[in-house]
């Protein structure tokens, strides 16, 4: 198993020089306790092995050749061991802890609060059959992607992780007995999908990968798994979907005890809501007004969707097209001392993988990595529709602006930039996310960081201080980000159903409708999705506070350095850290 030690997080030794401005330097604060590290340690590996997949995928592979254990004598075990950690954890005397170990005392009770809560509580593991799903797809789909080891070692772990495919589909029938009815619509399509990666995809990514003795035995080991997938998917599409009727919601207590465990955010839901709703207003109010500047006798939307003058690449261009717009927003970061960039490492777009093909994603190297992987921001190069004019439409929806946004927020200074900085965070628990994942859920440190990134380099002036295209794009992003947050609290406190979460989503975003119901399905099994706009809000409040008590000595290089070095924290910590003693609001 791998050393989960914790190494000292030295400014020397960071890549490049961070100059963190009137900031207390971490390495200045009192020495870090041996025993908290321990007991990080031993959580982690405890949480990798009752989650390996998600583990996984934060750079923490002690347990890569595990599947889940949904049986009901796992989850009692899981919960013990909830238990249990969080009585250890709040023994450590908090006066005598650094004060990220304070911080990060604070993060991993809320972490264990919602863990508790999600198994204990909510049981989503009696209802959501996404659940199995992802623990198959999710741990497999890591070990293809990220070179963390060699081939065999992760071919062979792939091998391990399906002899316990059995236990899992056989807890899974036990377990779930009337989920919602989306769930189990979600459920039998990520079954599907699992079985199809095992087909043919798990081929592309090992096709010369290790010995061809244990290609054999890898493959066989996968068509041997797929006719169990597949019986388990054809179970719950003819015997469990057509009575499907279980209730998805949470319920306001529940919703509102997982942003305080999550994200430490103790605001109330309605105030939420208000914030939400004022800044929707605002939001529109400023797409509008670029809008009219493009053509002030068309309505807003119609201009936004019109982009047949937006600059956009050639038919077999986008890749070149998308990094030439990293490395310009690249310079635009360093010419506006927004932050330190690292000279020796940068941002990589290629095309997504043969069994990766989706939306543009940053796949940066989990700052837990002992060895950095390679990181890529994967697009996909569209191939031609068999007319130009096919071509030339479905290229247009590749806009110059609307690539900007994605990669301010994938890459730079967003996902890629701020796991730089993670590598060298103190400790390990701002180093991971391992909030209530299987899905990729937002949180407040890490995509609030990237929203936040995406409006800081419209504010300083990226794509024309004045450019309209540039700040609807920018501006569309957002309202889809606000109507997250009131779709996941008026959905789950019942104000809302899907219906009408799929019209705030067309109406007041401005969405077509096969993507606004996907948005508004979200919020059925991710009721924290706000989590980008909170985020947002609480960086710039930050900021704004942190000015205010620094003055003329505010430094907005340092500022950024410094939250992104803070690592993945909820907006809490990040204020702890720069305003120890602050009380006031999180967000407003």
């Amino acid at each position: 198993m791998k050393s989960l030690r914790t190494a000292p997080a030295l400014f020397a030794s960071l890549l490049f020089v961070i100059p963190f401005g009137g900031f207390t330097s971490p390495a200045t604060q009192a020495k870090p306790s041996p025993e908290f590290a321990a007991f990080v340690d031993k959580y982690l590996d405890g949480f990798a092995r009752h989650h390996p997949s998600i583990a996984g995928g934060n750079g923490i592979h002690s347990h890569d050749d595990l599947l889940e254990d949904f049986s009901t004598a796992g989850i009692k075990k899981e919960i013990d061991n909830l238990k249990r950690a969080r009585s250890e954890l709040r023994a450590f005397d908090a006066g005598k802890l650094t004060p990220d170990e304070r911080v990060d005392q604070r993060i991993l009770d809320g972490i264990i609060d919602g863990w508790l809560l999600e198994q204990e509580t909510l049981e989503n593991w009696k209802r959501n059959p996404m659940l199995y799903a992802s623990s198959l797809a999710d741990g497999v789909h890591n070990l293809m992607v990220m070179e963390s080891s060699p081939a065999p070692v992760r071919m062979r772990r792939v091998i391990a992780k399906l002899r316990d495919l059995p236990k899992l589909l056989a807890a899974a029938k036990t377990n779930i007995a009337n989920p919602p009815k989306l769930f189990a619509q979600r459920g039998i399509t990520m079954f599907r999908g699992a079985s199809g990666v095992l087909g043919g995809d798990l081929r592309l990514a090992f096709a010369d990968g290790g010995t061809p003795a244990l290609r054999d035995s890898l493959f066989k080991a996968a068509d041997a798994a797929r006719p169990l997938i597949d019986a388990y998917a054809t179970y719950l599409e003819k015997e469990v979907l057509p009575k499907a009727n279980g209730d998805f919601t949470v319920g306001a207590m529940a919703l509102s005890r997982r942003f305080l465990a999550e994200e430490l955010i103790d605001t109330p839901l309605d105030e939420m809501v208000r914030i939400g709703e004022r800044e929707l207003k605002a939001s529109q109010a400023a797409f509008r007004a670029a809008a009219a500047k493009v053509d002030p006798k068309r309505d807003a939307v119609e201009v936004f969707r019109d982009r047949s003058g937006d600059p956009h690449p050639p038919l077999g261009g986008v890749i070149a097209f998308t990094q030439r717009i990293v490395d310009s927003l690249t310079a635009f970061v360093r010419a506006k001392n927004l932050a330190t960039v690292p000279t020796d490492e940068h941002v990589i777009v290629a095309q997504s993988q043969p069994f990766d093909i989706g939306a543009a994603s940053m796949h940066a190297s989990p700052p837990l990595e002992a060895v950095p992987v390679k990181s890529y921001y994967y697009v996909n190069e569209p191939k031609t529709t068999g007319t130009p004019e096919g071509d030339e439409a479905m290229l247009s929806r590749v806009s110059k602006y609307g690539v900007a946004i994605t990669s301010s927020h994938e890459a730079m200074p967003g996902h890629w930039l701020h796991s730089i900085y993670m590598r060298k965070t103190p400790g390990k628990v701002r180093r991971i996310w391992i909030g209530l994942n299987p899905f990729p859920q937002p949180s407040s440190g890490q995509d609030g960081w990237a929203h936040y990134a995406e409006q800081l380099v419209a504010d300083r002036g990226y794509g024309g201080a004045e450019n309209p295209r540039y700040v609807m794009a920018q501006q569309s992003d957002a309202l889809m980000r606000i109507c997250r947050l009131l779709s996941g609290i008026k959905v789950h406190t019942k104000q809302w159903t899907l219906e009408q979460a799929q019209e705030c989503f067309e109406k007041e975003a401005f969405l077509n409708a096969t993507s606004a119901k996907r948005e508004a399905d979200r919020s059925a099994y991710d009721p924290t999705y706000g989590g980008y706009f909170l985020g947002k809000r609480g960086f710039l409040k930050l900021r704004k506070d942190v000015m205010a008590k620094q003055g003329s000595a505010f430094d907005l290089k340092a500022f950024h350095e410094r939250v992104m070095f803070n690592g993945i924290a909820p907006i809490w910590a990040h204020r702890a850290l720069l305003l120890p003693g602050d009380k006031s609001a999180i967000i407003d």
